[in-house]
């Protein structure tokens, strides 16, 4: 909400800014009534007073707040503060330090309220651009409190930073900005409390997360701010549904113009000695990462997804010793889906919905747009270099397949292993209903091909026809296929 409401300041900025010649107390009142536009009538949301050679612009969302009828919504945050000066050739500092509050929720399900003890920032808003060219903030002491309801019962969950820094840069044109952004934290604390069953068939839970650091990167390219921020500014000019429905058509334009929203967006973090104690023990890792990337809405779809973690943990209750070299030290998995196309149904649903109607998309487009979707009725699914690595085996795999609703999936796949041998054994250690696992991995065995260095390979190739081989040996039937 508080990057929004920077966003939304920004942009009124650089729309208002041949006002900003000299800062006094008729200018100011003027820009405090043109803000006041963009964010509804309802006075009180802007006010813009002058500060020397400076200007002090107040936001407060209260009311805007207050016209949310549903009584089991509730929305608050403290007024937010700036302190904008003139740079010159169109750019604007805009400085930020504050303590903030805030709480949202419905009540009943989910209710969270929280608060940041200081926020300190310095952003560099240029005209141009449409948007804040260079900013940077450090947030400390931050917490939040949430209440989640389900069922009658009620999880208690808590957040904590102790700091969080934040970098960010973006460059182009208000039609399409590219944009990067760093941010890393400092002792995350987490704490779960989920209450026992109300039948008795599971226990109270708590549980409490730790990790000293971590980091997030992220770019974005392609972005349209300028169509963006209109559809902000529109509908927070149309709170009310019946105008949304009235006006509709504005809306749908203004939806259209924002498409494809971004060209791209990316990013990747990680978690530095993530910890988890529970009332099994402690489970912990060294590192754990994340990654996404995708498309915007457009004709060449794409979306990817990795996770990582290395040095895993266990708690020694739950850990037998024939188990010991089987847990994973090292796994990775990058998981791609592409072949399918966002611009177009959107398109379909633009031009077919209908506010005013019960259903304001006909139960009759489905096929339509299912096929719009997949034009080729599939999706190519990547599976990219991943790997599970334990004391006792290497495990490597990558691939790709094509899958829809109307076809049979295809595709091949590498996969290699190294520590057969030292698996079925640490296997035959274990209980009866483990060791009925080896005669599976004595079948796999016999049809791996025989690599360098004691690595094992299984070559798998699969057809639409439901042909599946395995190092070009016809494994069909004994899957259960064929005749």
């Amino acid at each position: 909400m508080k990057m929004t409401a920077l966003l939304t300041l920004g942009l009124m900025l650089g729309a208002a800014s041949p006002v900003f010649a000299a800062a006094t107390p008729e200018e100011a009142q003027h820009l405090t009534s043109l803000f006041q536009s963009y964010l509804g009538s309802e006075p009180g949301v802007v006010t813009v007073t002058a500060a020397g050679d400076a200007y002090v612009a107040k936001l407060d969302l209260s009311p805007l707040f207050a016209k949310v009828k549903d009584p089991t919504v509730s929305l608050s945050l403290s007024p937010l503060q700036w302190t904008l000066t003139d740079q010159g050739g169109g750019k604007w500092k805009v400085d930020q330090d504050q303590a903030l509050t805030f709480a949202f929720g419905i009540k009943g399900q989910s209710e969270t309220k929280g608060s940041i003890g200081s926020v300190t920032s310095s952003s560099i808003f240029d005209e141009a651009l449409g948007g804040f060219a260079t900013s940077s903030a450090q947030l400390k002491n931050i917490t939040a409190d949430q209440t989640v309801t389900d069922k009658g019962l009620a999880s208690h969950i808590v957040y904590a930073f102790d700091g969080v820094t934040m970098q960010s840069t973006m460059q182009g044109t208000p039609d399409s900005a590219d944009a990067t952004s760093t941010y890393s934290f400092i002792n995350l604390r987490e704490t779960i409390s989920i209450p026992a069953a109300a039948d008795g068939s599971t226990p109270a839970m708590d549980i409490a997360i730790t990790s000293p650091s971590g980091k997030q990167d992220g770019t974005a390219k392609g972005l349209k701010l300028k169509a963006i921020s209109d559809i902000v500014v529109w509908l927070v000019a149309n709170q009310d549904p019946k105008a949304i429905i009235a006006e509709q058509s504005t809306l749908k334009d203004k939806l259209r113009a924002a498409l494809p929203v971004f060209s791209s967006i990316s990013g990747t973090s990680t978690l530095d000695d993530v910890s988890a104690t529970t009332s099994f023990g402690q489970f912990a890792v060294k590192q754990l990462g994340f990654g996404a990337e995708m498309n915007g809405v457009v004709a060449d779809g794409r979306v990817r997804e990795t996770l990582s973690f290395s040095g895993l943990q266990l708690p020694p209750a739950l850990l037998p010793p024939w188990a010991a070299g089987l847990v994973p030290d090292k796994f990775n998995l990058d998981l791609a889906v592409s072949d399918f196309d966002l611009a177009a149904p959107a398109a379909v649903i633009l031009d077919n919905l209908d506010l005013s109607k019960p259903d304001p998309l006909p139960k009759s487009l489905d096929a339509r747009l299912t096929q719009a979707l997949m034009p080729k009725g599939k999706v190519l699914v990547t599976l990219g270099p991943s790997e599970l690595l334990a004391k006792l085996f290497d495990l490597t795999a990558q691939g790709s397949m094509t899958a829809g609703p109307t076809t049979v999936p295809a595709g091949q796949a590498l996969v290699k292993l190294k520590g057969m041998d030292e698996t079925m054994a640490a296997l035959q250690a274990g209980p009866a209903d483990v060791q009925q696992a080896a005669p599976m991995l004595l079948l796999l065995k016999g049809l791996a091909k025989q690599e360098a260095d004691g690595w094992l390979s299984w070559d798998i190739q699969s057809t639409e026809a439901g042909a599946v081989t395995v190092n070009g040996a016809d494994v069909t039937k004994m899957l259960g296929g064929g005749k």
